[in-house]
């Protein structure tokens, strides 16, 4: 009988064999037994996922959407901070498991942005879609294939867990335990950053109003709102503290009109909506991503102040232009210390439920 194919075109024992040469350093964090466990593999084989490819949903197309990985740096290095705000002690490592890390999407940026990133960083990038995996080793990336409610790491080896871009894809009856794994897996004095965007939001009205009705996956799924999201860290002993962050995504082109119609394409492909966006045209196109993105009263409307553009705009950069598409992120730090921003960034945010 054939073993199971792990990640397409590769067997458990393949894979193990690729982390140990390529990524000495991670392979002792992964637990043998949890990786062998009666069933494991073939339930994540089993699998069917929106990422898989863009003949099931739209897999292939949101790895090229993110073939440039700074399209979310802006908020993407400010979690990264948060998870790991202190300098590594004698430029020692600092471990970070990405749970939901698709294709090393962070990973990359890392690499590409280091003297950004915390110091002595290094990324674990997990996902549950094998292809995904598979496309983050192609990038040279350590990387493992992994449900959020059972990780294969090892108990207390990692320094930092983010739970990020894709946390409301988890059913709400599976967080509690994706939670707890996190907890589990992380080092004494470590952090577990939970990031998403609230109910309200303009980005859950987005997946709401536009991709769930004509995105080729659909997008219905439950937001975690600020109660939730405390609730998830109070059987651990862990203080969580809640942040509002900017989160924008940001498209690089040589004109304004370029640069809008990258802003376009990326949602479209990201988000399976090239067949809607198409229909309408680039310019009726960009009209419906100013107005679902409106940010108005989102901002007046959160417990701290925060300064960010109020819709989607097009400005100029050191060579050429950026299309900028605001987003708000709602985040829970929870550790030992207080939360902290990438230098020159305050922390923001309140302390408890907000």
């Amino acid at each position: 009988m054939l073993a199971p194919s792990y990640l397409p075109a590769m067997t458990l024992e393949e894979y193990l064999g690729h982390i140990a040469s390529a990524h000495p350093h991670w392979r002792p964090l992964l637990d043998e037994g949890r990786l062998a466990r009666a069933g494991e593999v073939e339930r994540l084989c089993a699998l069917s996922n929106e990422f898989d490819s863009d003949r099931t949903g739209r897999g292939d197309s949101y790895r090229q959407a993110h073939r440039d990985p700074l399209v979310r740096w802006t908020g993407a290095r400010r979690l990264l901070h948060l998870a790991a705000p202190r300098p590594a002690a004698g430029g020692g490592e600092v471990r970070l498991l990405d749970v939901l890390g698709g294709d090393g999407l962070l990973a990359r940026a890392v690499a590409a942005r280091p003297r950004e990133s915390p110091d002595g960083l290094r990324v674990l990038t997990g996902d549950i879609c094998g292809p995904m995996v598979g496309a983050a080793l192609a990038h040279g990336l350590p990387a493992v294939r992994q449900s959020a409610d059972r990780l294969m790491l090892a108990d207390r080896t990692v320094d930092a867990v983010l739970l990020a871009y894709g946390t409301h894809h988890i059913p709400a009856a599976v967080r509690p335990t994706a939670v707890a794994e996190a907890v589990r897996v992380l080092r004494p004095g470590g952090r577990v950053v939970v990031h998403d965007f609230e109910p309200h939001s303009p980005m859950a009205d987005f997946f709401r109003t536009v991709v769930d009705r004509h995105g080729a996956t659909g997008h219905d799924y439950p937001h975690l709102t600020r109660a939730e999201l405390l609730d998830l860290f109070a059987p651990h002993p862990l203080t969580p503290r809640l942040l509002d962050v900017y989160d924008p995504v940001t498209v690089h082109a040589a004109t304004p009109e370029q640069a809008r119609a990258a802003l376009v394409t990326y949602l479209a492909d990201t988000y399976g909506l090239t067949d809607h966006f198409t229909g309408l045209g680039t310019e009726a196109a960009w009209h419906l991503i100013t107005t679902v993105f409106d940010h108005t009263a989102h901002l007046a409307a959160l417990p701290t102040p925060l300064t960010a553009p109020t819709r989607p705009l097009v400005r100029p950069a050191t060579t050429g232009f950026v299309a900028e598409l605001p987003r708000v992120a709602l985040v829970a730090v929870a550790g030992a210390g207080p939360a902290q921003g990438p230098p020159g960034v305050p922390a923001g945010g309140a302390p408890g439920r907000q």
